[in-house]
């Protein structure tokens, strides 16, 4: 009976802290006056450069949270990452521009933000078949791109996801599970604080913890 009486105590436990981690996603936008897109070597299809950045960056949450808040340009370039293995999407709306290129749908790597200047450049790959959180990007992408452009805003997904590393309650290394980032300004964090259910299903019942960084 006592142990029956734990069980449901920790099931309530958990109940309690998942109603308290629903994240709020977030999606961010940069505003510019002009920009142009430099093809570029290797790996990266064009240098996406834009002049005249505001010096914030604007977040804002869909229903039912609607928040709104601004972040510092060069704090937010520093949380919200960019690798290599999972860059963030993005999606450019040219304010005024010709209809079949208006609105490019693309990853984010590398970027420069001189903020003396008002510019910012990204290294971007243009995606094929586009994937960003909000469909009506997808739906509108554009094939052809302008070489120089306006006005435009630069919409930018939430935190890509990343590794959450298993362990065992001895803190034993088990393996990696790929889990959703949000953003927790000024950087990304793992959207809960536990993902029980995904590392035992890939790693066993032993394992089913976070490991500690000790």
């Amino acid at each position: 009976m006592k142990s029956d009486l734990t069980a449901a105590q920790i099931g309530n436990e958990t109940q309690q802290e998942e109603a308290e981690e629903k994240p709020i996603r977030y999606m961010f936008v940069q505003s510019a006056h002009s920009g142009s897109f430099v093809p570029a070597e290797g790996e990266m299809n064009y240098t996406l450069a834009l002049e005249g950045v505001s010096a914030q960056t604007i977040a804002f949450s869909d229903r039912p949270e609607r928040a709104v808040d601004q972040v510092p340009m060069q704090k937010f370039l520093d949380g919200l990452g960019f690798s290599p293995e999972n860059p963030p999407n993005a999606a450019i709306e040219i304010l005024v521009g010709n209809e079949s290129e208006d609105v490019i749908v693309m990853e984010l790597f590398e970027h420069v933000y001189d903020a003396a200047n008002h510019t910012l450049q990204y290294n971007v790959s243009i995606m094929e078949e586009p994937n960003h959180s909000y469909a009506i990007f997808n739906e509108r992408h554009d094939k052809s791109l302008p070489e120089h452009f306006g006005p435009a805003a630069l919409f930018i997904d939430d935190c890509p996801d990343g590794n959450w590393r298993c362990c065992t309650s001895g803190n034993a290394f088990c393996g990696t599970i790929r889990v959703g980032q949000c953003y927790h300004f000024p950087s990304c964090r793992f959207c809960r604080s536990h993902y029980y259910e995904q590392c035992t299903e890939k790693c066993g019942e032993e394992c089913k913890y976070g490991c500690s960084s000790d």
